[in-house]
């Protein structure tokens, strides 16, 4: 973006050496009209004379103006150029925070999933917490570090071990979700139905806590798209 805004204001700062030169130019031609001859000449010829200075004069005044009004268009032009960068840098923030491509911090939940000895979380446990904070409204999650997207896998190996991002993670697994408190906790909490009550009156150990600051860190793969394509309007 910085690099084309550059370009840009180089582009026009020549063209502006170049307009003002060439007013410069005409200015120069009529002053150097022959003057010391004024007084030598007859009324006709100082008539003519005169007449040939005032069309000089409006031929430079025109350019003039022309030039100026050209100068106005390159300005506009940077100005909105600046603008549409702004505006495209600001759409592609937010498009990476929604894709999970950037670090994010807010208020949220966090929640400390432990095996024991005779129970350990799979990776539908987990799935469908991740379903559950998805439908209270997290804006990101997380698991053990790794930032949950839309392609995100999550795949039990064995009883100790889960792939998530093709990354191995074991217990105990965190989970942080940044969203409205209120509303992870109503959901959450919700008496025997809520993945918390549920799980913990199965003999599951879980813990569950509200905070103001969850921060969670940005995906880093790279994303890719096999088979989906942009359908063009006919």
């Amino acid at each position: 973006m910085e690099k084309g805004k550059i370009t840009i204001s180089i582009v026009v700062f020549f063209i502006s050496i170049m307009l003002v030169s060439l007013m410069f130019i005409q200015f120069r031609t009529v002053e150097e009209t022959n003057s010391l001859g004024i007084e030598d000449m007859r009324e006709d010829e100082l008539r003519q004379e005169m007449l040939l200075w005032k069309a000089q004069y409006n031929d430079v005044d025109q350019k003039l103006q022309a030039n100026k009004e050209k100068i106005d268009e390159y300005t506009n032009m940077i100005q909105n150029n600046q603008q549409s960068s702004e505006l495209l840098d600001k759409e592609l923030q937010e498009y990476n925070m929604l894709v999970g491509k950037t670090n994010v911090m807010g208020e949220g939940v966090e929640l400390t999933l432990t095996d024991d000895e005779f129970l350990s979380y799979s990776a539908s446990n987990l799935i469908s917490l991740v379903n559950e904070l998805k439908y209270a409204g997290a804006e990101a999650i997380s698991i053990n570090g790794q930032r949950i997207i839309n392609s995100t896998d999550i795949v039990s190996i064995n009883s100790r071990y889960i792939l998530i991002n093709g990354e191995r993670v074991a217990s105990p697994y965190t989970v942080k979700a940044i969203g409205n408190r209120n509303d992870f906790n109503t959901i959450l909490n919700f008496p025997n139905e809520g993945y918390v009550p549920s799980y913990q009156k199965r003999g599951y150990k879980i813990d569950m806590s509200l905070k103001s600051d969850i921060r969670i860190e940005a995906y880093n793969k790279e994303i890719t798209l096999k088979y989906v394509q942009e359908k063009k309007e006919e």
